[in-house]
Parts: C-alpha cells; structure tokens; sequence
C-alpha cells in the first residue's frame, strides 16, 4: 500500500474514527485525536493493507484510553484536599505590603533587628506562611509582630515629623 492509499483510507474512516472518540466523551478533542492517530499509521515503514483500518481504529481507541485515563487521575487530584491551593487574596494587598514595608525600612529610622529582618522579608515579597515557616512562629504571631512593627514604626515616623516641623 502506497502513502497516497494509505492517506485516501485514513481520510474516508474519519467520521467513524471521530464518532469513536466522541463515544469517550472527548467531543473537543476528537480532531486532535483522529488527527495523532492518522500520523502515527502514517509514520510505519509497511502498512498492511488487510489489518489497516483496525489497526488505526486500534490507534484511535488508545489514544482515547490515554486521554481519558489522564484526565481522571487529574480530577481525582483536584479533588484531594491537600493539593487543592492555598486561597490568596487579592494580589494587590502583596504589592500594596510590599510597598508599605519598603517605606517603613527607609523612613522609620532605627528598628530593632527582628522588626527590620522582618519589614524585610515583606518588602522582599515574602508571604506571611513563607514568614512564618523561616521564623517558626504562626501566621496570627506574624501578624502581630507586622502589626507592632508597624505601629512603632508609625509612632517613630511621626515623632521624627512632629520635630522636624515643630523645628521649621
């Protein structure tokens, strides 16, 4: 068999590839599938002309198996628990933290090491889990350590201001 017949066979079996795949429930897949299939037969040095069409049916129906095999391991893991993401936020508050820690360790003065290493590792666009799993604290200690840093930095900032004008 020739390439040319063997192209002219693929090409007529197509509905009835396409129908098999369809019958997976691979409906916005069956081009690609039918298509793989049609390179695959294709790309054999000798094609037997008898076992041809089963032999591309055969490629088609494993092409589907596969497919479909993948895409039940991948909504089994969607479902698990403990692969599902963690929720984040708006990714703004990361930038907006971000920002507010740079200030802080540019303005505030003198800080205390943790409260710079601290600021530091926000400013850095380290998360709050990320923080805490270095530090070895939990999240809401975390949150209150930024909290008071912030809050003495504040006060730092605004004594230096309220100086610095009382001066002028």
């Amino acid at each position: 068999m020739t390439a040319r017949q063997a192209w002219d066979r693929c090409v007529g079996r197509r509905d009835r590839l396409s129908g098999m795949v369809v019958r997976f429930g691979l409906d916005d897949q069956v081009d690609d599938v039918v298509h793989d299939a049609f390179v695959a037969v294709m790309t054999m040095p000798r094609l037997y002309p008898d076992g041809f069409d089963a032999l591309l049916e055969t490629v088609v129906w494993r092409r589907c198996l596969v497919i479909a095999a993948s895409e039940a391991a991948r909504q089994r893991l969607l479902g698990h628990a403990a692969l599902r993401p963690a929720p984040t936020g708006d990714h703004a508050e990361l930038v907006v933290e971000r920002v507010h820690a740079q200030w802080l360790l540019r303005h505030s003065g003198v800080l205390r090491e943790p409260d710079v290493w601290m600021l530091d590792m926000v400013s850095a666009g380290y998360r709050r889990q990320e923080i805490a799993d270095v530090s070895g604290r939990s999240i809401p200690e975390v949150d209150r350590a930024l909290r008071s840093v912030r809050r003495r930095a504040r006060e730092k900032y605004e004594v230096r201001t309220f100086q610095a004008i009382n001066i002028e």
